[in-house]
């Protein structure tokens, strides 16, 4: 099923900033979405870190299958730019 994209950046300063991206797509048969915030510093011109959450949902529901799922975790990261 593809799945529909949104997504917001707040710039709070020129170091920081928080970013939502959704992804999400509904069905009768089942639905799926894909949620991620996350705070973005700059700590140097060419070093981003970032720290955040993320978590998936989604299932099917049919004359076969019934399965649904649900997981959250934390997301972290270095963005290094050449």
């Amino acid at each position: 099923m593809p799945l529909l994209y949104g997504g917001v950046r707040w710039q709070m300063t020129d170091a920081l900033a928080l970013d939502l991206d959704v992804d999400a797509a509904a069905a009768s048969q089942g639905r799926a979405e894909d949620v991620a915030l996350r705070l973005e510093a700059k700590v140097s011109p060419k070093v981003d870190l970032f720290v955040g959450a993320r978590t998936l949902e989604g299932g099917a529901d049919n004359d076969e299958v019934y399965s649904f799922a649900w997981f959250t975790y934390a997301v972290g990261g270095v963005a290094i730019r050449f």
